[in-house]
């Protein structure tokens, strides 16, 4: 499991709780790179550039959360993150 920024890191105001996500290693590269992003309801969105069947089956999934609604991945964040979906 990796520690991934929603929004890249750039010093200590990206670097808080909601600006982050537990991911597991090949989700954190392909969530850098555009490939699959989470919706206003926290659902996967997965890119239409990535057809494999072992990521295609988590689309329309969704993420578990946090139990305190204060450390929920920020809305802001995963916003500007769906503008880079590939």
């Amino acid at each position: 499991m990796e520690a991934a920024h929603i929004v890249p890191y750039k010093g200590t105001d990206t670097n808080v709780i909601q600006n982050g996500l537990l991911l597991r290693a090949d989700w954190h590269t392909l969530f850098d790179l555009g490939y699959w992003s989470i919706s206003e309801d926290y659902t996967i969105l997965l890119s239409e550039a990535l057809k494999s069947p072992d990521y295609t089956n988590y689309s329309g999934a969704k993420i578990r959360l946090p139990k305190g609604i204060r450390h929920y991945p920020s809305l802001e964040a995963l916003a500007l993150h769906r503008k880079s979906l590939k």
